[in-house]
């Protein structure tokens, strides 16, 4: 049809009268036709934004912010004309009747609620020689936008990845970009009485404590998008809601979603080179629509539905996620819109006010502070606006939990401002400005100049941009555009509002324009940030790598109180500068920590590669981050030698360790429970592919019991309050120990680090310990009054008895028989630990240790065989019994030996609290068994124990020379492969050995004590113990066919 742009309005030579008055009523004709698909339009109201239903009437209101713009028009399309790239019908506003400030509105009675719409918007264009002045502004009437507060946005397709209609596409008449770009509306609300209300029943925030939360990153597709998910909507919100039980049973209690406001999918579509695959749009970090869900996530759009469908079954997602005690966060990228730079599509934003919704400079080129062509002015009056009224509609209407903001740094710089200026037609100059008043941001950086907008003029040929002395573009207060604000205004709106009160506020404190401001983003006691440090300093120490490691480690276990709590380091520029007032005094739960998130490798690539593969992607391997701290554990890439297999998946628990157990938030990635590769590829935005998929089939089999072990921790960490903090800990609460209680090793050369921290008042406790060593260790543990270690957690067990808990996986017998092999390491407070492994060990009483060894002597008895038990419960227990020196390159050196630093947080204390258990001899166990009864096998551990020294727990293992009878590691039947230690690892003695099995535990002692220490035992405890030492033999053998060892 054909389009009649309004006449720009001309500027006249003299004032003209002002004109009387017109006394307005929304309901009042404005003098439009009506037409088939509405009655004669009506004036209209100037709020609320966006379309809605006039309650009194039932007549749909249009309202749209427009303040540069010299004519609106209202288009509204079939879905079929939508497709063909035409309006259906259109609207031409009346700027006398239909306009109301800068907010143009009409009012559409009997309106066919099928219907889609958006706007034709008529102003000026800075490349249009013709428009004087106008720099800054994009307006086109060759395009239709969408409305900024569009609840649903439909474009004719209603399937992921389906092409738009093959049109004529720029030429006249003929609407939308390509057949990836086709024509987009908005869907009309919904009258009440037409089946479109939700039934939310009763359903309410969950307002978790911020401490309580375990944060599971996903993708809505990628989750179910896999055959293998066997859901009846793949890839969308109702597929999500099928598998939402498998999220529950992993423990989780809130998902945060990658974007799901309205983005291309086919944005970036074209054949990746090299391949015969396309390029997506998959991780939606370029947003369209902010109000609306994503159309080609539902179900109900793909079958037909309507656009109401759409926002039912988004709904229908919370309400099922909180049914399940599941809080819904949503990743929100406020930082920049889908329309780039200048080369970009005219979608919305830019086609409405262009100097409004964008940091300009002064001749109208785009600030990059996303890295993504554009840049939102966020702090713009209306812009803010418009983004509080977004995180308040989703929070009130779509009962959502939370928001991370993505590249959140952005929302603190200053926004650029222009002059309010009346276009002016072709043909007129405009009258000179008098210079600028001088201004300097420097004198006061973040801060509001003395100098106030009003009075601040254009300069000359700036098209009416508010710069400074130096033609730097300004916030309209002297402030430079793209200044870190100490207060910016849009996040103390968005912190103080009355709506948004509970809602959980996550800040990525970084921009990319290298401003950091973690530790100090202004939260104004609200929000919290992704916790980078947490990051890379566990990515650091669990590897083993020189460095201040250990004392870092120490510190963002404890909630990165370096960080949240303390004043600012020399090397942080915004905590000491703008950020200043908002570094130190916060909590643990200021931090959100992740080892790995969806940017970057998975777990399972983090311990397989050293390099990235982003081959894939078409760009030569040049996109996506070199700098990742990985260790491939000795091979690149996938592999089946069984050393770096079983190291790798001890690294992996190690990393899952840390993170549940650390004092701040955790979140980890989804697929990393059960150790999803993606093949060495750091950055799969651009792939819909099983790269990006969640694998169900390797899920639900968990064959290397990852996820059992993941779900096990989220289980530890709920069970144990003081693992879920508000509050840092106190050195009473805490004590940092190295292989011997109280003696950390905080120097750069550390590899090992354990903390005691106690619970429940009774005596209760955890014992942590970390080797990130290639040396086994046999740990000295720290004597608590009537207490015993107990053991919970060993990486370097195999699954199942890596956790020891009873499920479908480990059964009570086997549980038995495990807690009783490992109490007979922590009776006599010892415990071995493998290279690069991790333990948590439990305080319990004294009689309950022994009991265990009871239960398990019980359970041993009962096997068909001692061999059989070893075979099932204490071959697995015992892994690869030790590390063979043999995998460790004889080029490896030790690493030279570092200052000692002192502990980041917090400093240890001189002795254990408390007065410690001296150790009993196995003569005065015996003399004192009617005070302390113990079993018939712990006496037998005990009496084999005796040869070592008193106060020792072990006797002369992993010693610096191998006693009289053991000599070299026995060479593997086939030479093993030699492992790579990660940068600063050395090398191992050439002796270095460690039983960890339950049935070595008297050949441990053969090897380190004389051997008359066995001329006290009796006839059926020597052949006990002969018993076992046979079964070693044999299992010796066997795993000494995979290229391992062990006693």
């Amino acid at each position: 049809m054909a389009v009649f742009a309004p006449t720009p309005p001309v500027r006249p030579a003299e004032p003209a009268a002002k004109p009387a008055p017109i006394r307005l009523v929304p309901t009042q004709r404005s003098g439009q036709p009506s037409s088939s698909a509405h009655g004669s339009p009506r004036v209209g109201k100037p709020l609320p934004l966006g379309a809605t239903l006039d309650p009194d009437t039932g007549a749909t209101n249009f309202a749209l912010f427009s303040g540069s713009a010299w004519g609106v028009s209202l288009c509204v399309f079939t879905e079929h004309d939508l497709r063909e790239g035409r309006a259906t019908h259109e609207v031409l506003l009346d700027p006398r009747l239909n306009r109301t400030g800068d907010t143009w509105h009409v009012m559409l009675p009997d309106l066919d609620s099928t219907l889609l719409y958006g706007f034709r918007v008529f102003g000026p264009h800075q490349e249009n020689p013709e428009d004087v002045a106008a720099e800054g502004h994009r307006f086109s009437q060759d395009r239709v936008v969408l409305d900024p507060y569009a609840k649903v946005i439909l474009n004719g397709r209603r399937v992921w990845g389906e092409m738009g209609k093959d049109l004529p596409y720029g030429t006249p008449g003929v609407l939308g970009h390509a057949a990836t770009w086709p024509q987009a509306a908005a869907a009309l609300p919904q009258r009440r009485g037409t089946g479109a209300e939700f039934d939310w029943e009763g359903d309410r925030p969950l307002n978790l404590p911020m401490e309580d939360l375990v944060i599971y990153e996903m993708h809505v597709r990628g989750f179910t998008r896999s055959p293998s998910s066997r859901v009846r909507s793949p890839g969308t919100y109702a597929g999500l809601v099928e598998k939402l039980d498998y999220l529950q049973r992993l423990g989780v209690n809130a998902i945060e979603l990658m974007p799901i406001h309205e983005f291309n999918e086919l944005e970036y579509y074209q054949v990746i080179p090299g391949s015969g695959a396309y390029r997506f749009n998959m991780w939606g970090y370029s947003t369209v629509g902010f109000f609306a869900p994503m159309a080609r996530y539902s179900a109900a759009v793909a079958n037909g539905g309507s656009g109401q469908d759409v926002l039912n079954e988004f709904k229908q997602m919370v309400k099922e996620c909180h049914r399940r005690g599941i809080e819904v966060i949503l990743d929100v990228v406020f930082n920049h819109t889908a329309e780039g730079n200048e080369m970009g599509p005219t979608l919305s934003f830019r086609g409405l006010d262009n100097r409004v919704y964008y940091m300009l400079a002064p001749a109208g080129q785009y600030y990059n502070y996303s890295g993504c062509g554009n840049t939102m002015n966020c702090n713009h009056p209306v812009t803010r606006q418009f983004i509080l009224d977004s995180l308040k509609y989703w929070v009130t209407e779509m009962h959502v939990d939370g928001f991370r903001f993505d590249l959140g740094s952005i929302l603190t710089r200053a926004h650029s401002q222009w002059h309010k200026t009346q276009p002016m037609p072709p043909g007129q100059a405009p009258a000179a400005a008098p210079a600028p008043a001088a201004t300097s941001a420097a004198e006061a950086p973040g801060a509001a100049a003395a100098t106030a907008q009003g009075s601040v003029p254009a300069a000359p040929l700036s098209g009416g941009a508010i710069v400074d002395e130096n033609g730097i573009m300004t916030d309209g207060a002297g402030v430079p555009t793209g200044t870190p604000l100490t207060d910016p205004p849009l996040v103390e709106m968005i912190s103080e509002d009355p709506v948004l009160r509970h809602t959980k506020l996550i800040a990525e404190a970084w921009d990319c324009d290298g401003l950091n401001q973690v530790g100090a983003f202004p939260h104004y006691g609200r929000w919290s940030e992704w916790n980078g440090h947490f990051r890379d300093t566990v990515r650091q120490f669990v590897k083993g790598t020189d460095g201040p490691w250990a004392s870092n480690f120490a510190s963002v276990l404890c909630g990165s109180p370096h960080i949240y709590l303390h004043e600012p380091g020399a090397e942080d520029w915004w905590g000491n500068h703008g950020g200043r007032r908002w570094k130190g005094g916060r909590g643990p739960t200021a931090a959100v920590n992740f080892v790995t998130a969806h940017d970057g490798f998975t777990l399972a690539d983090l311990v397989s590669y050293n390099e990235k593969h982003n081959e894939a992607n078409g760009e030569d391997n040049r996109d996506g981050e070199s700098h990742n701290l990985s260790w491939n554990c000795g091979e690149e890439g996938a592999t089946s030698t069984p050393p770096v297999v079983a190291l790798r998946q001890r690294q992996m628990r190690n990393f899952m360790a840390a993170l549940l157990l650390g004092h701040g938030v955790p979140m980890f990635y989804m697929g990393d429970e059960y150790g999803h590769s993606k093949g060495g590829n750091n950055n799969t935005y651009c792939h819909d592919s099983e790269l990006n998929w969640l694998d169900w089939d390797q899920a639900n089999a968990d064959e290397k019991g990852l996820l059992r072990f993941v779900r096990h921790m989220i289980q530890l960490r709920k069970a144990v309050p003081e693992l879920r903090r508000r509050t840092y800990v106190q050195g009473s609460e805490v004590e940092w120990h190295g292989l011997t209680p109280a003696t950390p090793d905080w120097t750069d050369t550390s590899r090992f680090l354990a903390f005691t921290l106690r619970s429940g008042g009774e005596g209760g406790g955890l014992y942590v310990a970390f080797n990130t060593s290639h040396l086994p260790q046999m740990v000295q543990l720290p004597v608590w009054h009537g207490r015993a270690w107990q053991p919970y957690v060993d990486s370097g067990k195999l699954a199942p008895f890596d956790v020891l808990r009873s499920d479908d996986r480990l059964s009570e017998q086997q549980l038995a028989a495990a807690l009783g092999a490992g109490s007979m390491w922590t009776l006599q407070h010892a415990y071995p630990m493998l290279p690069w492994s991790m333990i948590v060990l439990e305080s319990v009483p004294y009689d309950q240790a022994a009991q265990a060894i009871v239960r398990g002597a019980a359970v041993e008895q009962s096997s068909s065989s001692l061999g059989a038990f070893a075979e099932q419960g204490a071959g697995r227990l015992g892994g690869w019994g030790f590390f063979d020196s043999q995998h460790v390159p004889a080029a490896a050196r030790e690493a030279p030996g570092g200052s000692a630093a002192a502990p980041a947080f917090p400093s240890p204390p001189p002795t254990s609290p408390g007065t410690p258990r001296q150790q009993q001899s196995p003569a005065a166990a015996a003399a004192n068994a009617e005070d302390d009864p113990l079993s018939a096998a712990k006496l037998l551990a005990a009496k084999i124990k005796g040869g070592g020294a008193a106060g020792d727990g072990v006797a002369s293992v992993g010693a610096s020379s191998a006693p009289s009878g053991r000599g070299q590691t026995q060479q593997p039947s086939t030479p093993p492969p030699t492992t790579t230690l990660p940068s600063g690892a050395a090398e191992p003695h050439p002796t270095s050995f460690l039983p960890t099995d339950a049935c070595s535990t008297a050949a441990r002692a053969w090897h380190g004590a004389p051997q008359d220490v066995f001329a006290d035992l009796s006839e059926e405890e020597r052949r006990v113990y002969e018993e076992a030492v046979r079964e070693n033999e044999r299992l010796r053998s066997q795993l000494g066919q995979l290229g391992l060892d062990a006693v």
